[in-house]
């Protein structure tokens, strides 16, 4: 690169998108960055640049970069921060520019792992998901044990027994005609798999081992 001042002679959109453009620097090979990053680092005809600023608009454009990919990986639905993390990690930026997009999610509230983590428990319970599922699928997610046990103190433990009852009562119905063996084996595993305590699941077997034995 040329390390003499140059002046900006042309900025053009790139053909085939919306918001990058190509600055042309007498001297310089053209740079390509964001429109984001045209307007933040005031790069317009006429001015003059030198090799520093210059560097300084390519640190930005990497960071814009991140930024970009960030938001764009964002709008298809509700990511945890950790889950955003991993993300840009892998697709290999820079920690020092992943750490200023996370910090800036954060700031702008684009990502929230409370908010988050209390949408998930009230989507997945309507789901039919008990208490220990959901702490596991929160866990998978890089939630923070903390906000996962002061979601979850939120759902009673009443609210818990009466999904998995309501759930029990469903399935039952399709069991009925079974061996009780076979209903125990199955009903049991059902709702051990949607994540409901084992006190509860034989709680709720016995109550239908009555109920099975009074109807043969």
């Amino acid at each position: 690169m040329n390390q003499e001042p140059g002046t900006i002679i042309r900025i053009e959109r790139q053909p085939g998108t919306t918001a990058r453009y190509r600055v042309f620097i007498e001297g310089c090979e053209p740079v390509s960055v964001h429109e984001d990053v045209l307007v933040k680092m005031r790069l317009t005809k006429g001015r003059r640049v030198d090799p520093v600023e210059i560097d300084a608009v390519l640190e930005e454009e990497e960071r814009n970069k991140v930024w970009q990919a960030a938001l764009k990986y964002l709008q298809y639905k509700p990511r945890t921060a950790w889950e955003v993390e991993r993300y840009l990690v892998g697709k290999g930026f820079a920690a020092p520019h992943v750490r200023a997009a996370m910090d800036k999610l954060n700031r702008y509230g684009y990502i929230d792992d409370r908010r988050f983590a209390a949408a998930w428990v009230e989507q997945r319970r309507g789901n039919g998901r008990g208490r220990l599922l959901l702490r596991k699928e929160l866990e998978q997610k890089g939630i923070a044990a903390d906000i996962i046990n002061e979601v979850l103190a939120e759902v009673p433990e009443e609210a818990d027994q009466e999904l998995a009852r309501s759930l029990a009562e469903k399935r039952y119905e399709r069991l009925r005609r079974y061996p009780w063996p076979t209903v125990e084996r199955r009903l049991g595993h059902y709702l051990l798999r949607r994540g409901f305590p084992q006190s509860l699941v034989c709680s709720i077997l016995q109550h239908y081992r009555e109920r099975h034995r009074d109807s043969q």
